[in-house]
């Protein structure tokens, strides 16, 4: 304890030692280059506190800062040893060169064990640290991911921009409920209608009518999830009230689970649609010739080649034969023959007038000169049966060649005054009426009928005869369904055995005026 009290009392007493430049055999260079070596780590020891320093008071928070005290008062007391180690070549203080040696200890050991506490802490901080650091690295990644697919998003919409404005398919962006957001020029010039115009309505209101039921069904298909996609042809009403043909192609747009808006394209497909109709057409016309031809053959070939064997057969038989008795017989049954043969050429050629006739020379015909001619050629028969007639015409004319009217009329009033019941007076109904795009020709009798389960495939037919010892010779029927096959008609019957007949004659609506 005297050495301790002795050490402090004696602290800067040089008395006891001589300068170091005294000790052992030091040179200028040697003591010099140990002299200048402390200097400047004394100086470098002094400035690094004082870095530190600056260093934590310019932040706004440190973390650890007693460490940083501790590590800058740990580097400023080894820069006093080695600034203590200079000053003894000249003065031998070397009990406070050993003092400032033990203040340095102490610090450096209470830095330590600070340090070995604050470990735990400093690893928490460094892991939390290196987390941010790894967070605001996917912060920055990720927003720059956003914001390329920013760029991305937007260059889309300008292409889909580009594409939807300048298509010369017709697109439109139509809500669930079906309510027109957005179409492009294609779209409101193929309908009629002006962008406004058609963003205040929707596409059922200008839809056909015969087409909706069919696009809603593909419609709730579609929000029902049962398809992804869907095409049809259909028809829309125009503002000018013309009707156009569309391929409408649809696709439905999702977000976060609920439906959007229908993607719709279409396509003007009218002349296509016109084309094909008319190839069809063409192909029925085509058909029905082939069909008439065919039955033109059978014709020829049933009724012209059983007289013209007949004839010949009689010549052999004249030729052969010596009685004149004979001979007039047979030259009777020839002329019979031949007026046969000329009466069927007549029909032929008739038929072929009607059938072949390039272009058929359609007027305006009136249903009610067409009826007063055939009663007039009627006369006879007429005064003869004196039927009851009920005539209502509520379409009273129609585009069709008059010559085929007046016929169709005589054909069908002179079958329903000839096949009259004898024990009944004959009543007839002729009237006109408009159903589903046709007007229609009733002529309806309480005549003696027909057995159409026998008889209804050949009622057209050439020649055939269904009632003995009315002087008929089935041509009339055959070349009323001629005539209005010709006009692009059809005609059908219904009949009951003693009940009557009801022919129906179908002219096309498009005919008339």
């Amino acid at each position: 304890m005297k050495d301790v009290l002795n050490f402090f009392v004696k602290l800067l007493d040089t008395g006891d030692w001589s300068p170091r430049w005294h000790y052992g055999s030091w040179t200028g260079f040697h003591g010099w280059l140990y002299i200048l070596s402390d200097l400047l780590i004394w100086l470098a020891y002094f400035a690094i506190p004082f870095i530190i320093i600056r260093f934590i008071a310019r932040q706004q928070e440190v973390r650890f800062a007693r460490l940083y005290y501790f590590f800058a008062a740990f580097i400023l007391a080894c820069g006093a040893t080695h600034l203590l180690d200079a000053v003894t070549f000249w003065i031998p203080l070397y009990r406070l060169s050993a003092l400032m040696r033990a203040i340095t200890a102490i610090i450096s050991w209470m830095a330590v064990f600070y340090l070995i506490r604050q470990l735990p802490y400093a690893a928490r901080a460094l892991k939390a640290r290196v987390s941010l650091e790894v967070d605001i690295a996917a912060y920055k990644e990720a927003a720059a991911n956003q914001q390329i697919k920013n760029i991305l998003a937007q260059e889309s919409r300008q292409l889909f921009k580009n594409v939807f404005d300048n298509s010369p398919v017709g697109i439109a962006l139509v809500s669930p409920e079906g309510r027109w957001l957005n179409v492009n020029a294609s779209t409101c010039e193929m309908l009629g209608y002006t962008k406004d115009e058609l963003l205040k309505g929707s596409f059922q209101d200008i839809t056909y009518p015969d087409d909706l039921a069919m696009d809603m069904a593909f419609v709730s298909q579609m929000l029902n999830k049962e398809r992804e996609t869907y095409q049809m042809e259909k028809r829309y009403i125009r503002k000018d009230g013309s009707i156009v043909w569309a391929l409408l192609s649809v696709s439905l747009t999702w977000q976060e689970g609920k439906p959007a808006f229908f993607i719709s394209q279409l396509t003007d497909i009218t002349v296509k649609k016109q084309l094909r109709l008319e190839v069809e057409q063409k192909n029925a016309e085509l058909e029905n010739h082939l069909t008439r031809i065919n039955e033109f053959n059978r014709i020829v070939a049933h009724n012209l080649r059983g007289p013209a064997s007949s004839l010949i057969n009689m010549s052999d038989y004249l030729e052969k034969s010596s009685s004149d008795a004979d001979r007039d017989f047979l030259l009777s049954k020839v002329k019979d023959t031949s007026l046969l043969i000329i009466n069927t050429l007549n029909d032929l050629t008739q038929l072929l007038e009607i059938q072949l006739r390039q272009e058929k020379q359609s007027s305006v015909s009136l249903f009610r000169d067409a009826y007063e001619n055939s009663l007039h050629m009627l006369d006879e028969e007429y005064k003869a049966a004196t039927p009851v007639i009920d005539v209502q015409f509520d379409v009273e004319e129609v585009l069709f060649p008059k010559a085929y009217l007046d016929s169709i009329f005589y054909n069908l009033l002179s079958n329903a005054i000839k096949y009259r019941q004898k024990d009944k007076p004959p009543v007839i109904f002729i009237g006109t009426t408009a159903l589903n795009g046709h007007v229609v020709l009733t002529v309806k009798d309480n005549g003696i009928g027909i057995d159409m389960q026998k008889h209804g495939h050949e009622i057209f037919k050439y020649k055939k005869v269904f009632h003995k010892g009315y002087n008929s010779n089935g041509v009339g029927l055959f070349l009323t369904r001629s005539q209005v096959e010709a006009g692009n008609g059809k005609i059908e019957v219904e009949s009951t055995i003693n009940e009557g007949s009801t022919f129906r004659v179908y002219l096309s609506k498009n005919d008339l005026l």
